[in-house]
């Protein structure tokens, strides 16, 4: 499970994260939980590519967040 933390720009962040693989599983408060695509073994690796999705978005430069493995 990837736990993204973030207040701005959720509904584009859960959009964009299901685009590419991930499920959107729950939220609270800030965090947003997602599955990562079935076979994925190293979280920290998908943690890295998360973030990396999120910086390459129009808007991703901007956004204060934060993505751990949870």
């Amino acid at each position: 499970m990837i736990i993204v933390n973030l207040a701005q720009k959720q509904k584009e962040i859960i959009e964009l994260l299901e685009a590419n693989g991930y499920t959107f599983v729950k939220k609270q408060a800030l965090k947003h939980y997602f599955e990562v695509p079935a076979g994925v073994t190293d979280l920290d690796e998908e943690v890295k590519k998360v973030k990396a999705l999120i910086k390459e978005s129009e808007w991703g430069q901007v956004l204060f967040f934060n993505v751990i493995a949870g």
